[in-house]
C-alpha cells in the first residue's frame, strides 16, 4: 500500500509541478483600474490606481497566453499589478512599410497631462533607466549593463534608490515645498508592471489614457535610430501615430546642440536619438508642432525630451550627453532645460547625481541614462461618469433591498 500511495503521490506532485511550472509562465490577465483625473497634492499615487498605462519594451514585444514575443511597434497595456495585454498597434498599415523593422523609442499623447504642472514643479516625474550604460574604467570606456529590477535597484549618487530598467522611479515635484529637493525612488516594480514575465527595458511610458488601456491615447512615438527614417524627407524624431512627422531630426539637433555645444567632430551626427518623450500640443492641428503664426505670444506647442546617451572619451567628463539631461522645447525655437525637483536637470546634475564611481583617469565613473518619462500625482479623481455608474449601483441595491423587504 505504501509503494501504491507514493507513486500516487508522485505521480500527483510531479502533475502539480508541472502545473505550477505553467502557471509560473502565463500571462497575468489585465485587471480593471477606475477611470479617473490626476488629483494634484505632494503625496504620489500608487500605480495600481493611475487608469489609462501602456509601455513599450525594448525589443518591442507582444502578450502571448504563455508570456511575450518579439513585435516591432506593439504597445503593451498594464494594470499596475502585473496585469497585461496588447494596446495598439504601429505596425502597417498605420506606419509606412519602410518602416516596418523599426522598434518603438518613445511613446506620449499629443496632451499629456500634467505637462505644466511638471513645469511648475507641482506633479511628480517619473522616469525609466536604459539597461545599458557606458562606464569609465582605468581600461577606457566598457559597455555595462543595470539591474533590471529591485532589489538591488540603482544607487545613486545621491544615496536615493530608483528602481532598475525593467521599472519605473519617481522624482518627487517640490509642490511649493512641501516635498524636499532631489527626492527620487521607485515608483512600479516589474512584479506591477508585467507579473509574467518580469520586463528588463521600458524605453517607452505613457500614463492617463482611457480604461481599458487597450486602445489608449498613445499618439506621438519616437522610432529607435532617429537618423535612419528619412526616407522621403528630412530624418524625424517625433512621428504623429498615423506615422507622418510631428518634429524633424534637425529641429531636435537645434535644441540639443544650443544647450550642449556642437558635436564634437569625432562623433558621428547620427549619434544623436530622441530617447524619452513627453509632448503638450496645444496650438493649431494636434498633428503639427506650432508656435504662434500671429506672435501675439500664445503658448507655442511644447515637448520635453531626452537623448540617447553620447559618450565622449575626448571630453573631460566622457560624455557629450549623458542621456539624463531633460530638455524642454518649444515650436517658437525656445530651448531649455527642465526645472524640477528643486533642480535643473542639466549636465552638471546628471554628472554629479544620476552617476557611479568617481570622475578621474584611475577611477570607474558612468552615468545613467534616462529611458522613458511621464508625470503622476497624488492621487486620482474618478471621473464624473464613473460617478454616476457608482451612484446607479448603489441606487439600484437600495430599491432591490427595499423591494425584497416590502
Amino acid at each position: 500500500m505504501r509503494s501504491t500511495a507514493l507513486l500516487k503521490l508522485t505521480g500527483a506532485a510531479t502533475l502539480v509541478a508541472l502545473m505550477v511550472t505553467s502557471n509560473a509562465w502565463a500571462t497575468i490577465p489585465y485587471g480593471s483600474v477606475t477611470p479617473g483625473l490626476p488629483a494634484l497634492g505632494p503625496g504620489i499615487a500608487p500605480p495600481s490606481t493611475v487608469p489609462g498605462k501602456e509601455y513599450s519594451h525594448d525589443i518591442d514585444e507582444e502578450v502571448t497566453a504563455v508570456g511575450v514575443a518579439p513585435d516591432p511597434k506593439q504597445v503593451i497595456a498594464w494594470d499596475g499589478s502585473g496585469g497585461v495585454a496588447n494596446g495598439l498597434d504601429f505596425s502597417p498599415p498605420v506606419f509606412p512599410t519602410v518602416l516596418i523593422d523599426f522598434e518603438i523609442d518613445a511613446i506620449a499623447n499629443h496632451d499629456d497631462f500634467l505637462f505644466n504642472q511638471l513645469l511648475s514643479d507641482d506633479a511628480h516625474l517619473l522616469f525609466s533607466l536604459d539597461k545599458d550604460f557606458v562606464l569609465y574604467t582605468p581600461g577606457g570606456p566598457v559597455p555595462s549593463m543595470l539591474p533590471p529590477g529591485t532589489p538591488p535597484g540603482v544607487t545613486l549618487a545621491n544615496g536615493n534608490v530608483v528602481g532598475g530598467s525593467g521599472e519605473i522611479s519617481y522624482e518627487l515635484g517640490v509642490f511649493g515645498g512641501a516635498n524636499a529637493p532631489d527626492t527620487q525612488g521607485l515608483w512600479a516594480s516589474q512584479a506591477a508592471i508585467n507579473g509574467m514575465p518580469f520586463p528588463d527595458d521600458l524605453d517607452g511610458l505613457e500614463i492617463w489614457g482611457p480604461e481599458p488601456a487597450l486602445t489608449a491615447d498613445t499618439d506621438k512615438l519616437s522610432l529607435r535610430l532617429d537618423a535612419a527614417t528619412g526616407f522621403a524627407g528630412p530624418p524625424v524624431s517625433v512621428f504623429n501615430g498615423d506615422g507622418t512627422p510631428y518634429i524633424d531630426l534637425p529641429t531636435i539637433t537645434a535644441a540639443v546642440t544650443s544647450l550642449l555645444g556642437p558635436l564634437p567632430t569625432s562623433i558621428e551626427p547620427d549619434r544623436l536619438n530622441l530617447d524619452a518623450l513627453m509632448v503638450k500640443d496645444v496650438l493649431g492641428e494636434d498633428s503639427s508642432f506650432d508656435g504662434d503664426p500671429t506672435g501675439g505670444g500664445a503658448d507655442p506647442d511644447r515637448i520635453i525630451f531626452s537623448i540617447d546617451q553620447i559618450p565622449d572619451p575626448a571630453d573631460p567628463d566622457g560624455y557629450y550627453a549623458t542621456g539624463s539631461e531633460l530638455f524642454v522645447l518649444d515650436a517658437a525655437g525656445g530651448a531649455f532645460f527642465l526645472a524640477h525637483g528643486g533642480h535643473l536637470w542639466d549636465h552638471g546634475y546628471a554628472l554629479s547625481t544620476f552617476s557611479i564611481g568617481m570622475p578621474g583617469p584611475d577611477q570607474n565613473f558612468g552615468v545613467f541614462d534616462i529611458d522613458a518619462i511621464e508625470a503622476v500625482t497624488a492621487g486620482v479623481v474618478p471621473e464624473p461618469t464613473t460617478l454616476v455608474l457608482a451612484f446607479s449601483v448603489v441606487m439600484g441595491a437600495m430599491l432591490f433591498t427595499r423591494r425584497q423587504t416590502a
